[in-house]
């Protein structure tokens, strides 16, 4: 079955993945203290930068989001997210890969840059999961097929937007800008034209 969920970090919220999912995935809204695990990774946020890093049987303290995905592995690496877009996204929007996939498949962090009045983005959908952190800026999130079951999802800064995969959506702008921080569970690699966040992407 299709969903979404919205939640504010300043609630205390547990998301688990479901069992059709390809990688499974948990997700720590706001404040929480993990006891990590050495066969898991942990994406969070700290201060002005995204981190990916494997467990090591420590706490973690994670004051805003936090996504474990389980059975992956990698080398620790940090992005600071407190600059601009160089990728070309879709109508008019532009994109930032804070945290690259190394291979084929793995997970990626990105930035998402909406200009103020943006409200001809197209329609997509992803074909994989999508945990969305809204840094800064106000928008909206529109959701669904037609318009007789689409709703209108008001995004401000510090909401996480779980989208699962296949979930027809797009966003919009008014006075603001809007800047997201979307984590794709797993993707594909590339650049320019070739990368995550436009290869994933299917207009419909």
């Amino acid at each position: 079955m299709l969903s979404y969920k919205l939640i504010n970090s300043s609630s205390n919220e547990i998301i688990h993945s479901t069992k059709n999912d390809l990688y499974q995935y948990k997700v720590y809204v706001g404040q929480h203290f993990i006891n990590t695990q050495p066969i898991n990774s942990y994406w969070y946020l700290d201060n002005d930068s995204v981190v990916s890093k494997s467990g090591n049987d420590a706490e973690l303290d994670s004051k805003l989001l936090c996504v474990e995905i389980f059975g992956y592995t990698p080398e620790t690496r940090s992005s600071s997210y407190d600059r601009y877009t160089d990728l070309p996204y879709i109508n008019g929007c532009s994109t930032k890969q804070l945290i690259n996939s190394v291979r084929l498949g793995d997970p990626t962090w990105q930035m998402l840059y909406m200009p103020p009045y943006t409200s001809e983005q197209q329609h997509h959908i992803h074909s994989t999961p999508r945990i969305v952190y809204v840094h800064r800026g106000q928008g909206t999130s529109h959701i669904g097929i037609s318009d007789n079951n689409m709703k209108d999802i008001p995004l401000q800064e510090g909401d996480v937007l779980i989208l699962d995969k296949m979930i027809p959506h797009h966003f919009s702008t008014d006075r603001e800008e809007l800047i997201v921080l979307p984590l794709h569970i797993f993707t594909s690699t590339g650049n320019e034209f070739n990368h995550p966040m436009y290869n994933g992407t299917h207009k419909i």
